[in-house]
């Protein structure tokens, strides 16, 4: 991946507003100096050179490339700045670019690139990035030189290129960069299967449980057991939801001595709790085992166990019940048509 070298917008922010500027003088200095350093090198012994339509990258590419132009070229719009608002990043009419610098006449891609080809609709910048990378995957050449630009190519590389610099990148480089391309910017990878990545909050909510990174499909069997089938049947279950609210009010609680649990209009949870726990604090109830709960029975205490949950402090902590509370919060705010 290489970088124009310095143009005129690079060195006076008045040609921010002229479009396609070529480069400066000390552009091509730049330039002859690069390819004694290292760009005689990498561009006779490229297989492939993508070059962007604009004056500043085909300069570039033909002064390191020793001011020839060949048939491993092919000049490709995929590649061009991005459009920043400036005026700079705009392109000059093919016949414009064919009269300043006709030596690119015979080169592929050239007769195809339309008069006006930076006014063609465009995706989103990762979408063309994306395209970009797959473009270059598809291809038969195991060398490639890509003549580019900073905006466009800090998409690609992940960081800012200085003028006239190069950055080596192999296949797998690229395609982590694809990847990531490829990826929304709101998503929760690291908490679903590649199945459900790209699936709305909303689809997820209704997803079985193993959906989740770590929920195979036998813990989910033991979850099944005890109520839980769906993620929103997580969210939504009641021994779950009790321990997590424990968990919050736990650390307000101050000591005390009476049991005010059974009077009238006094605090209690009693009708979730076994009665041997009723009245009992709250740090108590969080190292109680889950079959404190009503309902829970020790018949349960196998599958518990082998869940890793070991007290009520463990179910109101668990990672897959945060998750799953999550995910329906946020998909009662999610438009099916991605509308505001």
């Amino acid at each position: 991946m290489v970088r124009h070298s310095q143009a005129l917008h690079n060195v006076c922010d008045d040609n921010l507003w002229t479009p396609d500027n070529p480069l400066t003088t000390e552009g091509e200095s730049m330039c002859e100096r690069a390819r004694e350093q290292w760009a005689k090198t990498i561009f006779e012994g490229a297989d492939l050179i993508v070059v962007s339509p604009m004056m500043r990258a085909l300069q570039t590419a033909f002064i390191m490339a020793g001011k020839t132009a060949d048939t491993r070229w092919l000049i490709s719009p995929m590649c061009s700045e991005h459009l920043s608002g400036a005026t700079c990043d705009e392109g000059r009419p093919k016949s414009e670019l064919l009269t300043a610098i006709p030596w690119i006449s015979h080169l592929a891609g050239v007769h195809e690139l339309e008069e006006e080809w930076w006014k063609a609709p465009r995706d989103e910048e990762p979408l063309r990035v994306t395209a970009f990378l797959k473009f270059l995957e598809s291809r038969g050449e195991q060398k490639i030189v890509v003549v580019s630009h900073g905006g466009f190519l800090e998409y690609v590389t992940g960081f800012y290129m200085q003028n006239a610099e190069h950055h080596l990148m192999s296949a797998d480089d690229c395609e982590r960069s694809k990847q990531k391309m490829g990826r929304s910017t709101l998503n929760i990878r690291d908490a679903v299967s590649k199945e459900y990545e790209t699936a709305s909050f909303k689809a997820i909510a209704k997803a079985p449980l193993t959906c989740f990174h770590g929920l195979g499909p036998r813990r989910c069997s033991l979850i099944a057991k005890l109520g839980p089938k769906t993620v929103s049947d997580l969210a939504s279950w009641k021994y779950a939801k009790v321990s997590a609210a424990l968990c919050e009010l736990a650390p307000l609680q101050q000591e005390g001595s009476r049991d005010l649990s059974h009077q009238e209009a006094c605090m209690n949870i009693n009708k979730i709790l076994d009665k041997e726990w009723e009245g009992s604090s709250l740090p108590e109830l969080l190292d109680a085992p889950i079959s404190a709960f009503a309902g829970i029975t020790e018949a349960h205490a196998p599958t518990i166990k082998s869940l890793g949950l070991k007290c009520i402090k463990d179910l109101g902590s668990w990672k897959f019940y945060s998750w799953a509370r999550a995910i329906c919060v946020l998909a009662e705010f999610e438009s099916v048509d991605g509308s505001s």
